[in-house]
């Protein structure tokens, strides 16, 4: 799963859902006739209680007065009402999105495998979550540029997210380190998924400035059990993993047992 906008729009109030659907001017129009019609409602049935007839006239007025006020007060609230909720939809975005690789960030992913966690704990289901750590990051960085090692995250974020699930939550976890959070996944499907993923990064032709680099990613997955207690067990797992796989050479996949 990757930080889509459209995520965002759960949530929303009617109004502001309203507008992002069906545009402002539409949005207007409809209001302005729902105007137009309680207003003739209205005095038609005044007038009809006070003289006993309906006049013409009068419900051509109670018709003309909104029908040219309202579009007027309305198209421009609802105009600031939009801006608005399109700016906080922006900083709602910006907030839960890496910068560089626009894979989720770390704050996100926590809130997100937190929970996860609660679900698992309380429900009896399962969940993996696997750290994923570069093994040859500073040596891209020192023989190629900080550009080719940015680019190089890029890459790797990209491969990532084609291999995984909507239901997935994928984020990068801080320097060279990524991070996924696999729901209703036992050790074994995420290891399938992952393995996947480290074969089609073994398959990159990766260039920068013409000249071509290889990637090398360690995994370290672990997956939840009754016995934890909080989300920080399965992440210590994970990552006891990750450094397993770096002892025993590097581009591996290792699940922690228990």
């Amino acid at each position: 799963m990757t930080p889509d906008k459209e995520d965002h729009l759960r949530g929303a109030s009617i109004l502001p859902a309203l507008l992002r659907r069906y545009g402002v001017l539409r949005v207007t129009i409809a209001v302005t006739l729902f105007v137009v019609v309680i207003s003739v409602g209205v005095t038609s049935i005044i007038l009809y209680f006070v003289d006993g007839s309906v006049s013409l006239t009068g419900i051509l007025i109670s018709a003309l007065i909104p029908a040219l006020l309202a579009p007027i007060s309305s198209y421009n609230n609802f105009k600031l009402v939009h801006r608005l909720d399109l700016a906080e939809e922006q900083l709602r975005w910006i907030s839960h999105t890496d910068d560089l690789t626009k894979t989720y960030n770390r704050r996100f992913f926590m809130e997100r495998a937190a929970q996860e966690f609660g679900r698992a704990k309380r429900y009896g289901h399962t969940f993996s979550i696997a750290i994923m750590d570069f093994d040859n990051f500073k040596d891209i960085n020192d023989g190629h540029s900080h550009l080719a090692g940015d680019a190089a995250l890029k890459q790797v974020a990209r491969i990532c997210l084609e291999n995984l699930r909507q239901m997935d939550v994928f984020a990068r976890y801080g320097g060279d380190e990524f991070i996924f959070l696999f729901p209703e996944t036992n050790t074994i499907q995420a290891g399938e998924c992952l393995e996947r993923i480290l074969h089609s990064i073994s398959q990159i032709e990766f260039q920068f400035g013409g000249k071509p680099i290889a990637i090398r990613v360690s995994v370290g997955e672990a997956s939840f059990h009754e016995s934890m207690s909080d989300l920080d067990e399965i992440l210590r797992e994970a990552d006891f993993a990750l450094y397993s796989a770096k002892r025993r050479g590097g581009m591996q996949v290792v699940a922690h047992h228990t």
